[in-house]
């Protein structure tokens, strides 16, 4: 497939097609959340539902809200700890989701066939197991880099700076530096990552480190363009993202309408990151589907056989020259 389009457009078109993936992917999000929140909800009942603590903490009380708070941190310490373990486990099913959801977005978004569930989940099985291990690669190529980064950089940074002044402008200038190469450094791995798990478009054969060969081909001389689409989706995400947040802190919380208005707007929230992580998809599919094919390994075709030419003369037994 050639480009048509901008990939930007690709991926806000995405979003018209893949309706059910937001939906897919939001609805697992709450469904995990619901279950890391739980455990605290009967020490939540006990300490706050219909008390005069409840009510500090939704008036926001200047006095009385901070000290119920700390109270309850202390009272309900092994409540918190169980409610820490279930946040945990839910995080890890959370990752592992992401993994192999990717595999159903890269099988179905972009295509000229509709977005269907079951082609959805024969992606994620067909997938899975590519996607764990180029998620294994990522990890470590990935983890290893930004460890020798920060490493090296906080070396050099006590070498040049030992004797500045705390605070100062150099120092300051040194580690805005050192945090957007390492954002450069996120957004390569990422980005190849990314490609690498998109390959499986062109085959269901092809191995986690030859996908991430291809990824490398395929995004030699688009990185500018492909680092462009990383920054807007960032970006642009994480400005509405945190909008989000923004608004749900500051809204009222006192009765039981606004506190559904604020559960409402935290699916929502997740809502809207589910979106941008579609239409980001749906812009790399694009990049990648408008890439130039990668050159095949050439294949020995054989000449064919020269037509006959005329007879030659021959020789019997009765001929003399």
């Amino acid at each position: 497939m050639r480009e048509r389009g901008g990939n930007l457009a690709a991926g806000f078109a995405a979003l018209r097609s893949g309706k059910l993936l937001v939906l897919l992917l939001t609805g697992v999000t709450v469904v995990l959340a619901f279950m890391a929140a739980a455990p605290l909800g009967p020490s939540l009942q006990q300490s706050f539902g219909r008390t005069l603590a409840g009510d500090h903490l939704l008036s926001n009380h200047p006095s009385f809200a901070a000290t119920d708070v700390f109270d309850f941190l202390r009272e309900k310490a092994p409540a918190l700890s169980g409610a820490r373990a279930a946040a945990n486990w839910a995080a890890l099913i959370a990752l592992l989701q992401q993994i192999l959801f990717a595999g159903g977005i890269v099988s179905v978004l972009g295509r000229t066939v509709p977005v269907t569930l079951p082609d959805f989940l024969a992606g994620v099985r067909r997938n899975a197991w590519h996607n764990v291990k180029c998620f294994l690669i990522f990890l470590l190529t990935a983890g290893v880099t930004l460890g020798l980064w920060f490493g090296g950089s906080h070396a050099l940074s006590r070498k040049l700076f030992e004797s500045a002044a705390p605070g100062s402008a150099s120092a300051a200038i040194f580690k805005a530096a050192i945090g957007v190469g390492a954002l450069i450094l996120y957004a390569v791995f990422s980005l190849l990552h990314d490609f690498a798990r998109a390959a499986r478009r062109d085959g269901s054969e092809i191995g986690a480190w030859r996908a991430w060969q291809r990824a490398r081909r395929m995004l030699s001389g688009r990185w500018t363009r492909a680092f462009g689409l990383f920054l807007f989706w960032l970006l642009f995400g994480g400005a509405l993202v945190l909008s989000g947040i923004a608004l749900e802190w500051s809204a009222p919380a006192v009765g039981a309408l606004t506190i559904a208005l604020h559960v409402l707007i935290q699916i929502a929230v997740l809502a809207v990151r589910s979106a941008v992580r579609v239409a980001a998809w749906g812009s790399y599919l694009h990049l990648y589907d408008g890439a130039e094919p990668i050159a095949a390994l050439p294949i020995f075709v054989p000449e064919p056989e020269p037509p006959p030419g005329p007879p030659l003369l021959s020789l019997d037994e009765t001929t003399l020259f």
